[in-house]
């Protein structure tokens, strides 16, 4: 198992001079080759290999006005043009975005494969010849597990925030995780912008809004940003200061990101969440913001990453299941509901609903669905719904969490438990 151990990194000033010619010359490297890449491809069709690359950066290194290229370590470059040809492969094959080129005043980064990492002695780390005996902080537990496997390290990436601020992650193989509580219960949780997380069982987690919250604040750290006049020194510092209060919301977003998907899975054995579609749902101008807002992406990642490490089961339940539109009660449909309806009453049973929780518990009974549909075998499960505990055996474990699509009509609820 990988994980990476992100530390903050504290260079002198010859160091922080040494980082930036490295991260200096890995960007031009990238920007250089790429638009070979794409000359070669509008001439004649034909794709540059990473080999080809790296002769052009010989030829290079040897012109005059580029001798500086020599300076930079070549396993680094070398790196940089590998993470250019895995961008490329990735537009053409997984359709992810075309790569762009990389600008000196956003976040920049480089990485050092296992052979130019000098290893870690105490709260120093050694990298290049230039860059040795680095002083870096993080916690008092990653510091013992980064000098206890050294050996197990397999790259480490350099950057640079757009605060002026250093890190590594090194990458670490083999990675042994805390466990966390064995538990014998099941949840459903609804992903929503009221409340950010209501589960099954009725807990709801607040939306922090951080964003909207400190409105006023970042208008003014824009509005006197703009104010500067370009190229002074008095810009750049309004620049930093924009960034670091960026750079400090963000990190109160993902520390909650973590703090929720923490409590969830120490709680809880098996998760049950909508496969959402959070690229369909961004092009809703009138939720955009709020929704780019709650990292909904972010947090699914977190949640799929760590059920995986802790042995927990993560079912996701196909984004087309109508979760907010069917009663919990009897399974009747309401066609009518709409977006701003908080709470509706089923015209069938007369129950009462509140849309979050509804939508909960529909996801909680249709990932059990799944569960049994998958085949299991087992200890006893307990299933929790508005406070109330049922125990309901089960054949056994999960084998797959995996999102599968809807066949045919929806399997009301009471069947699962006819013969209990």
């Amino acid at each position: 198992m990988l994980k990476a151990i992100k530390i903050r990194l504290y260079p002198d000033s010859d160091q922080q001079i040494e980082i930036n010619k490295l991260l200096g010359a890995s960007r031009f490297a990238y920007n250089y080759c790429l638009d070979k890449k794409i000359n070669a491809y509008k001439q004649d069709k034909s794709s540059l290999s990473t080999s080809d690359l790296n002769k052009e950066i010989i030829i290079l290194k040897n012109t005059e006005g580029y001798s500086w290229l020599k300076d930079a370590h070549s396993k680094v470059i070398q790196q940089s043009l590998l993470n250019l040809d895995s961008a490329y492969k990735n537009f053409f094959k997984n359709k992810k975005g075309f790569p762009k080129f990389k600008s000196r005043h956003n976040k920049n980064s480089c990485r050092f494969p296992v052979d130019a990492i000098g290893g870690i002695n105490g709260n120093q780390v050694n990298l290049i010849i230039k860059l040795k005996n680095l002083h870096y902080k993080c916690s008092v537990r990653d510091e013992k597990y980064l000098n206890k496997n050294q050996d197990h390290i397999k790259s480490a990436s350099l950057s640079r925030s757009k605060s002026g601020k250093y890190f590594l992650s090194i990458l670490i193989n083999n990675f042994v995780p805390r466990q966390m509580n064995i538990s014998d219960k099941t949840i459903g949780i609804d992903l929503g912008i009221k409340d950010f997380v209501v589960a099954s069982d009725g807990t709801r987690f607040e939306n922090l809004k951080i964003k909207r919250n400190n409105h006023e604040k970042l208008i003014f750290l824009n509005r006197d940003l703009s104010k500067k006049k370009n190229g002074s020194n008095n810009k750049n510092k309004s620049r930093i200061k924009l960034a670091k209060y960026h750079e400090k919301l963000n990190n109160k977003k993902e520390n909650y990101l973590h703090h929720v998907a923490n409590i969830l899975l120490n709680e809880n054995q098996v998760i049950a969440m909508e496969n959402l579609n959070i690229s369909g749902m961004m092009k809703n101008h009138n939720l955009a913001r709020s929704i780019q807002e709650l990292s909904l992406s972010e947090f699914k990642r977190i949640l799929s990453y760590k059920s995986a490490w802790h042995n927990k089961e993560l079912i996701q339940v196909d984004m087309f299941f109508p979760s907010s539109k069917l009663c919990n009660k009897c399974d009747n449909k309401n066609q009518d509901l709409k977006l701003s309806d908080r709470t509706w009453v089923c015209k069938t049973c007369g129950a009462i609903h509140d849309r979050d929780q509804n939508a909960a518990i529909n996801i909680w009974k249709e990932g059990l669905r799944l569960k049994n549909k998958i085949g299991t075998s087992g200890p006893e499960l307990t299933l929790v719904e508005n406070g109330s505990v049922d125990d309901l055996t089960r054949n056994g474990p999960l084998k797959s969490t995996c999102s599968r699509k809807q066949e045919g009509k929806i399997v009301r609820f009471a069947d699962v438990f006819e013969n209990k």
